[in-house]
Order: C-alpha cells, then sequence, then structure tokens
C-alpha cells in the first residue's frame, strides 16, 4: 500500500502513551523514521525469541500478546489496541522477542526499526528521558499486577484487571468506552486460572450489575464498584 507522509505518520503516533511525553519537533523526527505495515487475521506480527529489531504502534485492529512456556503451554499475556505498543523494551536492549503478537483481525502497525530509533535517540536525550519516564510507570503496573497475583484471590483479581483493561492506556488514564473486546478464556489465561472460574465470577459480577456480557466482550457497568471492590 502507499505510505503516508510524514505529517501523516505524525497524527498516527501522536497520542501514543509510551511517546506522549516527547516534544513536537522529537516526534515529528520519529515520525519521519517509520512505516506502516498491514497483518491479517491471525496472522504474527512478532514472534517469542525472534530477534528484536523494531517497535509497532497498533493504529487500527487489536494484537493479542502470548507467551509459551518451556512444556509449550501458551498463556495470553494482553490484549492491546490502537494507541498501544508492542515491542519497546526491543528498542533499548536489542534482546530476543519475549512474546508472540498475533493480529486478532486486520491490523495495521506504524513500525520503527531498532536502528532508525537508535539513530533517532542518540542526539535526544530530552526524549530518551521522556521514553524512560514513562516506561518506569508501566514497570510500577508490572509490580502491582505481580503483587496481586501473589495477595490477591481471584474475584478481586478479576476485578482489577477489568478495570486497568477499561483504562486508555498502561498509564491508566480513564476511557470513554466500557466495553471490553475480550474472551472469557483469554481473561483466564490472563489470570492463570480456569475458564470455569472467570465465568464463574463474571455471573456473579452480572447479578451485582457490575458487568454485563456478550459473546467475546465484557461491558464495566460500575467501574467505581469493581475498583472499590473488596
Amino acid at each position: 500500500m502507499p505510505q503516508p507522509g510524514r505529517k501523516a505518520n505524525e497524527t498516527l503516533i501522536r497520542d501514543v502513551p509510551l511517546l506522549a511525553r516527547l516534544s513536537d519537533p522529537d516526534l515529528k523526527a520519529l515520525a519521519s523514521s517509520g512505516r506502516l505495515r498491514d497483518f491479517a487475521p491471525a496472522e504474527a506480527v512478532v514472534r517469542q525469541g525472534d530477534p528484536g529489531d523494531s517497535l509497532h504502534v497498533v493504529v487500527d485492529g487489536r494484537i493479542r500478546i502470548s507467551v509459551l512456556s518451556s512444556s509449550g503451554e501458551e498463556a495470553t499475556v494482553a490484549i492491546v489496541g490502537p494507541g498501544d505498543c508492542v515491542g519497546e523494551l526491543s528498542l533499548f536492549d536489542g534482546r530476543p522477542r519475549s512474546a508472540t503478537a498475533t493480529a486478532l483481525g486486520p491490523t495495521r502497525t506504524f513500525v520503527v526499526t531498532r536502528d532508525s530509533f537508535v539513530a533517532w535517540v542518540r542526539h535526544r536525550p530530552d526524549a530518551a528521558v521522556a521514553l524512560l519516564e514513562t516506561l518506569a510507570l508501566r514497570l510500577r503496573r508490572t509490580d502491582e499486577a505481580l503483587a496481586d497475583l501473589t495477595f490477591l484471590d481471584v474475584p478481586h483479581r478479576l476485578a482489577r484487571q477489568l478495570v486497568r483493561m477499561a483504562a486508555a492506556d498502561p498509564l491508566g488514564q480513564a476511557s470513554g468506552d466500557s466495553r471490553l473486546k475480550i474472551t472469557q478464556a483469554d481473561l483466564a489465561s490472563m489470570l492463570g486460572v480456569s475458564r470455569e472460574s472467570v465465568n464463574k465470577q463474571l455471573n456473579r459480577f452480572v447479578r451485582d450489575g457490575w458487568v454485563s456480557l456478550g459473546r467475546g466482550w465484557v461491558r464495566l457497568e460500575d467501574v467505581e464498584a469493581l475498583r472499590t471492590f473488596d
């Protein structure tokens, strides 16, 4: 497909949470370094173990992030959509991919290679600091998720996961859309529990009026109740 100009690229990445702290000149320079790629449903965007040579910003569609254990078992880590990033850590360390990213439907990403990124950031210390601040906030949220896994039971973990997914970005800013396109099987995989456990608890939330369910989606009807669930 024809590639857009730099101005169009800038528009695509301006609201990406990872890049939200960048100055306009730095954002424009980065926009000129990338290109668009299209992926068919079920096509791998990146594969676990592949070289970490690029960043993908989701423009349209959704991507499932999953990991494989040494025994071949697969677990869903996250479902990401427009504005989210895949492979940002590889920009910094260049190590192999730690997870597989698979398009859940027709998907388009804006791709920046690691070589282009390194050339861009080398003479932009302020941009590097801005990116590190954003990544630090993401790591803090990862710590919170690990603490949940250790100390909370399934109902509380599920409630927190739903609230996090209803956020517009990993920094926790609220979204106007409370309908989450996710299956109960993927939710169970994220939490490391059985689908039956998730189904049982979701139906309790339905009876409480906190969520409603449909085929392949969960709508949050009372986010505050889920957030303060105790």
